[in-house]
């Protein structure tokens, strides 16, 4: 189905992989990345196993089931966790280090990029080459997901074609006499 939704020849890996990096780096007020809220959001909690307090005021509600919404909500986001595992551990061994080093196990970002590169023996400019490679190979081993939030890491080539029709244009050459 993959094949169907992305001819793999024309992928532009620089958005790729910029794609990838998006999905991992903290940002924003919270600092958290997407890749860390789908950590927590997949976690088990017993506040969603409560007992439901029962009370004689009235009150609107639907009619479905909170408790079992939530579980169902839990075991997706933790199968979206198991298939971006899953391409992490697929990742090449090369580059998989690296990855992991900076996304997973530093979520947190305490340590810098220069001391992971010195962690792990490498150049910085030779680090930057093996992340660029660790993050396309992610979304290459992450491939297309029809049935999650995230379908693909993967962006396509767009082709550059210079549009002649004439409604990209909202002037006229002619005048009227």
């Amino acid at each position: 189905m993959a094949d169907e939704q992305l001819n793999l020849q024309n992928i532009n890996e620089d958005a790729t992989a910029i794609k990838v990096e998006d999905f991992f780096v903290r940002k924003g007020k919270s600092h958290l990345s997407n890749f860390d809220r789908l950590k927590m959001r997949s976690g088990s909690s017993t506040d969603d196993l409560k007992s439901k307090i029962w009370s004689d005021m009235p009150k609107g509600g639907g009619s479905g089931n909170s408790a079992e919404d939530k579980i169902i909500s839990r075991l997706d986001k933790s199968a979206q966790l198991d298939v971006i595992m899953d391409a992490i551990n697929r990742i090449d061994p090369t580059f998989k280090n690296i990855f992991v080093s900076w996304y997973v196990d530093n979520s947190l970002h305490t340590v810098t990029w220069e001391n992971i590169c010195k962690m792990l023996n490498y150049k910085l400019t030779q680090s930057h080459i093996m992340m660029y490679r660790a993050e396309v190979s992610f979304a290459y081993c992450y491939d297309y997901h029809e049935n999650l939030p995230i379908k693909t890491f993967l962006v396509p080539q767009v082709a550059n074609v210079l549009r002649t029709n004439s409604e990209q244009f909202t002037y006229s050459l002619r005048t009227n006499t």
